[in-house]
């Protein structure tokens, strides 16, 4: 009778370890819209895709500040169901995402990449630097509203924001460093 249950019991344990990733991915939200997707796969030059990704963290920034403002998304927005800690929580991903394959691009540039990836890193650095300013707009609604929650995650926000600026800054020096004869 033991052996039953022992096999019962490791049969479950191996049915949920193998059919767990399929669920819980049934579960799981992108970070980008479908429509962004979209884009961002008919897109290969790196400064296009950080204009892409840097569009779409923008366009959380903005939604979040709108909601502050009393502002709620139009019928068939990209945003509209989201709230503000979603949209900070995917503003983050989409801010680690871009660094990571500005980082990638810099550290091993191909031949095809080197006139890109100094404008990827321009757009990095104006985009980062505007994204900063709105996100201390952000942060000062979210204390006035006693939003806890959603301070830690402009905070978190800001500090990752914070690190690309001069993540993009050190590249662009780094850069003009390689190009020097």
């Amino acid at each position: 009778m033991r052996n039953k249950k022992k096999c019962r019991y490791g049969l479950t344990v191996v049915f949920a370890l193998l059919f767990y990733p399929l669920l819980s991915g049934a579960w799981a939200r992108d970070f980008l819209t479908d429509q962004e997707i979209t884009r961002m796969q008919k897109t290969q030059d790196i400064d296009r895709r950080t204009d892409i990704y840097m569009a779409a963290a923008t366009l959380r920034l903005r939604s979040a500040q709108d909601r502050f403002e009393g502002k709620e998304s139009e019928p068939g927005d990209a945003m509209e169901f989201y709230s503000q800690e979603d949209m900070l929580g995917d503003y983050y991903k989409i801010i680690e995402r871009v660094m990571l394959i500005v980082g990638d691009a810099f550290e091993s540039p191909r031949s095809r990449e080197n006139v890109n990836i100094k404008k990827a890193l321009n757009k990095l650095k104006s985009k980062s630097s505007d994204n900063l300013k709105r996100l201390f707009t952000l942060q000062k609604l979210a204390e006035e509203k006693q939003k806890e929650d959603l301070w830690h995650g402009i905070n978190r926000a800001i500090d990752i924001t914070g690190g690309v600026l001069d993540g993009a800054e050190e590249g662009l020096s780094a850069l003009a460093k390689r190009e020097r004869p």
